[in-house]
């Protein structure tokens, strides 16, 4: 069953070798009591603890049931001290933090027995060894003779072929020591005990063999075994004896290599952490410190996200989601001046007076402009809209289709005749006469703001978000009554103020003296109610501007003084009128007007008819390849479609702009993902179908979510060095750990536990506090968000601005544990690497 040929041990001190045993050959029966006596240093334990596998031989074999362990790795080694070996020792090397039941049970769960067998194997061990009342207590409330025979139970519960005793009675009194003998004789009745003592009467009284050794040899055997004699013997005995009918051997049982299992760690490690509960716990706050600043970060800057969604929330009527056909957009920063100006003044808001105060916003961004266009195939996307009508209406108030439109407006005044005096182009908006020619290049710019834009054709909606300070909301436009007058009204903000560009769109002021003559002290100027109220001005169509020259069979664009063109708008013009003035209500940051006068879609479906009547238009329809205005063909630069543009040709299938007006903040992320839904759906076959939109409100609340953000990556990056600190920490207190538990890391090898084992035993244990670090961090932090939010609350008056989000709170719990687990990865695999004879030996 067991052999050792020729063993020699040679251990390495310094520059010299020690030899501890000497080809020693010995061949052990499957059941006997063996004594193995000798004086201190003979190499008795060297000889034990190579037959159990913690230490390994320098030349010769070791063979176990007919083989060889020359080839065994760590793993075989393992796994045959869990299954074959049972160690009992003279110091006990009981576990202190694990119950008795606990201590037999290990071995056990190194072998992957399932826990309700597991607890019947070590209770029916320790009855056995007679201890059945005290399966409960701790290693240090036993006798010396109690804890030798809990090692002696532990030693049996995995049913091991040989028991290896170093000295069992060493540290006990006599009585004790027969007790303990008299258990390990019984146990030699059916197993291989081998017993290392000094005690030569105990081992004539108890062994069936004594073997003696000197200077690492064998001096002698009282009963050697020889295989070939004890087979003859063996064969006699059979023959002597009737033979029943041979029974075939049962199928080898197969067994499964040992293993700590990750709780097993988990508790092993819960347990010792809970012995030094002080250390421990100083241990995890020093960990959380870092965890709390960082989640006291997250939480003022979850606070302020959510704040910024609310606010968002409450700007999509004003901003709706956008999709242009074409559209020419300033960068973020003039952005955000435009749509964002100075909410401070010097004036009351909401004041009585019957005055308008003009805002002199585009003045200062005068030096800020820039372009960027985009091109999107609207008239398909309008086709997939209309099919979409109820999806549509679940997610928005109100969708709106702008045109290209192009309204050249004009102001007047009338003589006495009733004829048309003062006439002067308001719009669009002509920087030709300026002396300085720096200035020119915003004209096109200017001229592409909404400073005339289409209401919203819902009433109730409109009601909800502006009063009617003076006049009226426009009305239906009757052909019958009205004679081709339309009514608009006009915008103000909370302070009564009007943008100074839309200003110069009505007459009221002069671009060279009021706005760039202006520039150095950008004054405001005050207007009456009455003076605006009542207003009219003319409208024509781009395409009404040019007469056809007979000559050269070319049309060709007529000025403000041309009797033509003032036929035009004496007799074929469209007359608007300022029918009243409104202005968000309050508690509405921002309607769903942007600063403009607002028109009803009544005139947007007037000039669209109207355009589609003018000769212009019939004669650049007819002639696809040339543009009838100045005799050249289309190229790349200008296309037919451009021109028909510039006339002012709309197609009411191909909106200029798409605008949604979304219910809230969750049914514009529904509406994005309809885009995207329609976007999918065209990519693959028709990618110029693809439309790009702009989500006005998303990027006005960009800029701020990426201050809040880099803020707070600064703080966290700061506040991580004390994450690393505390790392540091954990990684020499684990070390310490691995320093104080060096002998239960070789009672745990000595049953089976494999380095891996070790490793995973210190991984647990750093695990643990990482995790008590971060749940400790979390929840002081949500402790101190209660003060915090107060506090702020009574500064601001904003509620809620310290909320750490529950997903920011579990991530913050995983880095705390991967933190720990780094910090104690090095000390874990010095652990592993112990050599388990040496930590045994470690007090």
């Amino acid at each position: 069953m067991l052999r050792l040929v020729d063993i020699g041990k040679i251990y390495t001190s310094g520059d010299s070798e020690v030899h501890a045993l000497k080809g020693v050959s010995i061949s052990f029966r499957k059941s006997e009591f063996v004594s193995v006596l000798g004086h201190s240093g003979c190499g008795k334990t060297t000889l034990l603890n190579i037959i159990g596998g913690l230490d390994h031989y320098t030349s010769g074999d070791l063979v176990i049931n007919d083989i060889s362990t020359k080839e065994y790795k760590d793993r075989d080694w393992d796994n045959y001290r869990n299954h074959s070996i049972g160690f009992v020792f003279q110091s006990y090397n009981l576990i202190p933090h694990q119950t008795v039941l606990g201590n037999v049970e290990l071995a056990l769960t190194l072998s992957g027995v399932k826990r309700t067998e597991r607890k019947m194997l070590a209770q029916a061990a320790l009855v056995k060894v007679g201890l059945a009342d005290q399966i409960h207590k701790l290693p240090n409330q036993l006798s010396g003779g109690q804890m030798q025979r809990v090692a002696i139970a532990r030693a049996l519960v995995n049913n091991p072929d040989i028991i290896l005793a170093d000295e069992p009675t060493g540290a006990l009194d006599t009585e004790t020591s027969v007790q303990v003998m008299e258990i390990l004789k019984e146990v030699a009745q059916d197993k291989l005990v081998i017993m290392v003592t000094h005690n030569p009467e105990l081992a004539e009284a108890y062994s069936t063999r004594i073997v003696r050794l000197k200077d690492g040899e064998v001096i002698s055997d009282s009963m050697p075994y020889d295989e070939a004699e004890e087979s003859a013997t063996q064969d006699a005995v059979q023959d002597a004896v009737p033979q029943e009918e041979e029974t075939p051997d049962p199928a080898p049982k197969k067994v499964r290599k040992p293993s700590m299992s990750l709780w097993t760690a988990f508790s092993l490690s819960i347990r010792n952490l809970f012995t030094k509960k002080g250390r421990t716990f100083l241990t995890a706050f020093a960990g959380s410190i870092g965890i709390i600043g960082i989640a006291l970060i997250l939480s003022l800057s979850n606070g302020f996200q959510n704040y910024i969604n609310g606010v968002e929330r409450d700007a999509l009527a004003g901003y709706p989601l956008e999709i242009h056909r074409q559209s020419t957009e300033i960068s973020m920063e003039d952005m955000m001046a435009m749509f964002s100006p100075n909410q401070t003044s010097s004036r009351k808001e909401y004041p009585d007076e019957k005055e308008v105060y003009s805002n002199p916003l585009a003045a200062e961004l005068l030096k800020k402009w820039a372009d960027s266009s985009s091109v999107n195939d609207l008239k398909s996307f309008k086709e997939w809209l209309d099919g979409e009508s109820e999806r549509l209406g679940e997610v928005t108030n109100a969708v709106k289709y702008s045109y290209n439109t192009k309204f050249n407006v004009y102001g007047f005044s009338e003589g006495a005749d009733g004829k048309l005096k003062d006439v002067k182009e308001l719009w669009p908006i002509n920087f030709s006469d300026l002396s300085s020619s720096k200035y020119q290049m915003f004209e096109s710019t200017m001229n592409r703001q909404d400073i005339w834009e289409e209401l919203v054709d819902d009433k109730e909606y409109l009601n909800a978000q502006y009063d009617v300070i003076e006049g009226h909301w426009p009305k239906a436009y009757d052909p019958e009554t009205d004679d081709g007058v339309f009514e608009v009204v006009l915008t103000v903000d909370k302070y009564n103020r009007i943008y100074d560009y839309l200003l110069w769109s009505i007459g009221l002021m002069d671009i060279v003296k009021d706005i760039f003559g202006n520039l150095a002290t950008a004054a405001p100027k005050t207007y009456s109610f009455d003076k605006l109220i009542g207003n009219e001005y003319k409208i024509i169509l781009s395409a009404q501007q040019y007469l056809l020259n007979e000559d050269t069979g070319l049309w060709e664009k007529q000025g403000i003084s041309s009797k033509y063109l003032r036929n035009v708008l004496a007799n074929d013009s469209v007359t608007i009128r300022i029918a009243g003035i409104i202005r968000p209500k309050e508690g509405v940051n921002t309607g769903s007007m942007r600063g403009v006068i607002g028109y009803t879609g009544d005139l947007t479906q007037y000039m669209i008819e109207k355009s589609k009547e003018m000769q212009i238009i019939d004669a650049q329809r007819a002639n696809t390849e040339v543009d009838v205005t100045t005799g050249k063909a289309f190229d790349r630069d200008f296309t037919y479609d451009e021109a028909m543009r510039a006339l002012g040709y709309v197609d009411k299938d191909t909106p200029s702009t798409v605008h949604f007006y979304v219910k809230g903040f969750e049914e514009k992320e529904q509406l994005i993902a309809m885009i995207d839904e329609y976007n999918a759906s065209v990519a693959d076959t028709n990618p110029e179908k693809v439309v790009k939109y702009t989500d006005t409100v998303g990027m006005l609340m960009s800029s701020v979510n990426t201050i809040i953000n880099a803020v707070s990556y600064v703080l966290i990056a700061f506040v991580s060095i004390s994450l690393i600190v505390s790392s540091i920490m954990i990684g020499i207190i684990t070390y310490i750990s691995v320093l104080e538990r060096t002998k239960e890391i070789g009672v745990l090898r000595s049953i089976g536990a494999s380095k891996r084992d070790i490793s995973r035993l210190f991984n647990a244990e750093t695990l643990t506090i990482g995790l008590m670090s971060g749940l400790f961090g979390i929840i002081v932090t949500l402790l101190l968000n209660i003060p915090i939010g107060l506090l702020i609350y009574s500064l601001t008056g904003i509620s809620g601005l310290a909320a750490l989000p529950a997903a920011g709170g579990a991530i913050l719990v995983a880095i705390s544990m991967f933190l720990s687990f780094i910090a104690g990865f090095i000390p874990s695999k010095v652990a592993a690497k112990k050599d388990p004879v040496v930590a045994l030996r470690t007090e």
